[in-house]
């Protein structure tokens, strides 16, 4: 009887413990993730095309924001603040990975990004791959990349954490 239930409680532990390991939704700082092509929108500060993340070398700022999304609104502000403040060789993308073309237009998207006054890229995460990769799950969540996730945060922030964050990154 005490052999059965050893063996029954090394089982469990076995699948919790792989399950803990495979159910990682991000990649840290040490870890490679495979790269996810990103498309762009033609809008202020952003030009139409593509985008791959993480980038094939140094730091991204990378947002993921919904035009749904009040805080995501304000958080703009702190986004643009922070943008400022660090080096002009860290891009910042913003990602929307709501599904557009079905239940918002390119031109939403647009407006939206101008009417709170983005600067910087702004992608969209087709088909959520991009969320995923990163286990972005709730909106906004921002990270900052260095080949891994560096730094993450979900939900509001002030700018002199995202820019202490970024440069922590660059400094190495």
């Amino acid at each position: 009887m005490r052999r059965r239930r050893l063996l029954a409680t090394l089982g469990g532990t076995v699948a919790v413990g792989a399950g803990t390991l495979s159910a990682r939704p991000w990649q840290t700082a040490t870890e490679r993730a495979d790269p996810v092509t990103v498309e762009t929108l033609a809008a202020p500060g952003s030009d139409a095309g593509t985008v791959t993340v993480p980038p094939a070398d140094g730091p991204l700022v990378l947002e993921f924001f919904a035009t749904t999304c009040s805080t995501c609104a304000d958080q703009m502000v702190v986004l643009a603040d922070a943008r400022q403040r660090v080096d002009a060789s860290v891009p910042f993308l913003s990602v929307t990975s709501e599904p557009v073309d079905l239940s918002l237009s390119r031109a939403d998207v647009r407006d939206w990004w101008r009417t709170h006054d983005g600067a910087w890229p702004v992608g969209l995460d087709d088909g959520t791959a991009l969320a995923q990769r990163y286990g972005a799950t709730r909106v906004p969540t921002t990270l900052v990349l260095d080949g891994g996730v560096a730094w993450r945060h979900t939900g509001p922030f002030d700018a002199d954490a995202l820019v202490e964050a970024v440069r922590e990154v660059a400094d190495g």
